[in-house]
């Protein structure tokens, strides 16, 4: 009778030993299987990031004060698919209401508002530029300062659509602005020989923005 309490108390302590070790390859399985999943996600959000149909580099709201009535945006549009893409419409969020966009080119010192929208060349770039091509905020009296972020949401020709961050930025000196009356005001030279300064920031208020639709 003794000899068989030993058995099955070995038995039991077998039995035991198995279940302790299979409750550990369980967790180990599990654990394998949710850091293989974890990793998958990782690499997909990757792959959706880089395969972006457009995306806005070095993009950035040029700075104004609240009575000048009109800024630029500018930056790098690049263009991650096989066919062109026009901007058929943005807008800037967190705006007053009555905030106007437009699509401005430049041309002869004067911007004008162009038919349609910007046009990015399949796997190619545009870039919006001061002095150039760019995107123009109208009609708002709100201060943009240095630093505050703002949300561009672009929508292009082939229905998808770019949502950034992008920043306000003090202009880089010796850029093209934009006077009063919508036309660049280069730096030129005064009579002293010196650099006059360029005009102070975008052009101001409702008779631009007039003037530019009458183009």
């Amino acid at each position: 009778m003794k000899l068989n309490r030993t058995a099955t108390a070995v038995v039991a302590g077998s039995a035991a030993i198995a279940l302790v070790l299979a409750g550990c390859s369980t967790d180990a399985s599990t654990d394998t299987t949710a850091s293989s999943a974890a990793t998958t996600t990782a690499a997909d959000g990757t792959e959706a990031e880089s395969s972006a149909a457009v995306t806005f580099e070095e993009a950035y709201i040029k700075e104004k004060p609240a009575d000048k009535g009109m800024t630029g945006v500018f930056g790098t549009l690049k263009n991650n698919t096989d066919e062109d893409l026009e901007v058929v419409d943005f807008r800037v969020e967190g705006l007053k209401e009555g905030t106007v966009f437009e699509q401005h080119a430049t041309k002869d010192g004067k911007m004008f508002k162009i038919e349609g929208g910007h046009t990015i060349p399949a796997g190619g770039e545009f870039e919006l530029a001061p002095g150039g091509a760019h995107l123009m905020i109208m009609d708002n009296d709100e201060a943009m300062e240095p630093g505050q972020q703002y949300t561009i949401v672009l929508d292009f020709s082939d229905g998808s659509t770019l949502t950034q961050e992008i920043e306000v930025r003090v202009q880089a000196a010796g850029e093209e602005d934009y006077g009063e009356d919508g036309e660049l005001g280069n730096p030129g030279m005064g009579e002293d020989g010196h650099m006059t300064n360029m005009n102070d920031g975008m052009g101001d208020e409702h008779d631009e923005h007039d003037e530019h639709a009458g183009h």
